[in-house]
């Protein structure tokens, strides 16, 4: 199962049950739509989640298929409808592994690392179909989106999982950021590359244009033997607009590290600009600050965060300076606040606890992949996995799998 959490609605996807919308103060099912073909093998791998028009009550959705297909759909809280807005034919490239979406920019990793980045505002698209991005509730039921156009492509033979994506508005410009890992001599980095993209004036049969690309890394980590030195930022090419835009891109290496072995690395990353995550398998996340304007990007040192007692699975963060975290097994989890971090200040974080009550406010209520509700039990069973974490203002979100692969999202409410 897939998830993402949008201020009090989760969004969850996975080949049985399709994609369904959930109201967690509720817990309710708002909305449920089937997004592969019947019969056939196809499972989501990965999702994204444009809310920049969530307080319509509208939320577009991406989702990324194992055979390298994707297609977005499109949730309306008011008329508790889900939408089919396009579907991208299976690719050769791979699986997908991991997605950004903010309309009209979508975002793709394949599993080798191949990273494509589309808009929906292309050459062949009207006026028309431009507008109906962003329509009003009145003629969503229409929203459909025309094929997208390939701005450009990035490929790398030494960038690894795991990854993370991004797309954020940066004053007139959009900016399109990868964090990856990549094997050094000895170790493992990070590194940070940024897109920038300036969308053309009101004109419809212009693109968007990639007017800058900056890459950033971290120093080494060393893992075995000596340190190795840092490794000089990779060379990309500066294409001109009608390079960029008139023909097939061409391929840009991410990196250029010269790895002899597969270094132990992060097992997650995070990244909500300006923070910089990493979940390391010694039971401590690493957080980095990025700063990233028109001329410069750098990464600053890391800063350890202690204070979990086993593995962790997965972390998730925001951009308001405040993260969440969860351990593989058991009931762990912590609420870090990042802010000040990169002043040397130690890390500060508060433990999760469930309220053990039989039914009061607290404790943890269950959404089953069988769309049942029932009370989560917040004894800890080492044979469950807690395989994914989410949050917003109010509350935390946990992904469950039990005995059997039985999925079920376990929901701590703090209002």
């Amino acid at each position: 199962m897939l998830v993402k959490v949008v201020e009090g609605a989760a969004i969850t996807a996975d080949g049985d049950e399709g994609l369904r919308a959930w109201d967690l103060k509720s817990r309710s099912m708002i909305a449920k739509i089937e997004v592969g073909d019947r019969g056939s093998n196809t499972a989501p791998s990965c999702i994204a989640v444009d809310e920049s028009e969530f307080e319509r009550g509208l939320l577009d959705v991406a989702l990324g298929f194992d055979d390298g297909s994707f297609g977005v759909w499109r949730l309306s809280t008011s008329r508790r409808r889900l939408e089919q807005r396009y579907r991208h034919e299976k690719s050769s490239n791979g699986g997908l592994m991991a997605m950004a979406f903010s309309y009209p920019f979508l975002l793709t990793a394949t599993d080798a690392v191949l990273i494509s980045l589309y808009t929906f505002d292309g050459p062949k698209t009207s006026g028309a179909e431009q507008r109906s991005g962003k329509a009003d509730a009145a003629s969503d039921r229409t929203a459909k989106l025309s094929s997208p156009y390939l701005l450009t492509s990035l490929d790398s033979h030494t960038s690894r999982p795991p990854l993370a994506l991004s797309i954020r508005r940066a004053g007139r410009a959009t900016v399109a950021s990868v964090a990856y890992t990549f094997s050094t001599r000895r170790g493992w980095s990070i590194g940070l590359q940024d897109l920038h993209i300036r969308q053309p004036p009101s004109n419809f049969k212009a693109v968007p244009e990639i007017t800058t690309t900056r890459i950033a890394y971290t120093a080494p980590v060393e893992t075995s033997g000596p340190s190795s030195s840092p490794l000089s930022p990779p060379a990309t090419s500066r294409r001109g607009p009608n390079r960029i835009l008139g023909e097939p891109p061409s391929s840009a290496a991410l990196d250029a590290a010269d790895s002899d072995t597969t270094a132990v690395g992060p097992t997650t990353l995070c990244y909500t600009h300006p923070y910089l995550l990493a979940t390391l398998p010694d039971n401590t996340l690493v957080l980095h600050m990025c700063t990233s304007n028109a001329s410069s990007l750098s990464i600053s040192d890391g800063i350890r965060l202690w204070g979990h007692t086993s593995g962790i699975s997965d972390a998730e963060i925001t951009a308001r300076g405040k993260a969440v975290s969860v351990s593989t097994r058991g009931e762990e989890m912590r609420v870090w606040e990042l802010e000040g971090r990169s002043a040397g200040v130690g890390s500060r974080s508060v433990e999760i606890r469930p309220w053990q009550s039989p039914g009061g406010g607290g404790a943890p209520n269950s959404l089953a992949s069988d769309d049942s509700l029932d009370l989560g039990d917040p004894a800890r069973d080492w044979d469950e996995r807690r395989n994914w974490v989410g949050f917003d203002d109010e509350m935390v979100i946990v992904l469950k799998e039990g005995k059997g692969a039985r999925e079920s999202l376990l929901v701590y409410d703090f209002t």
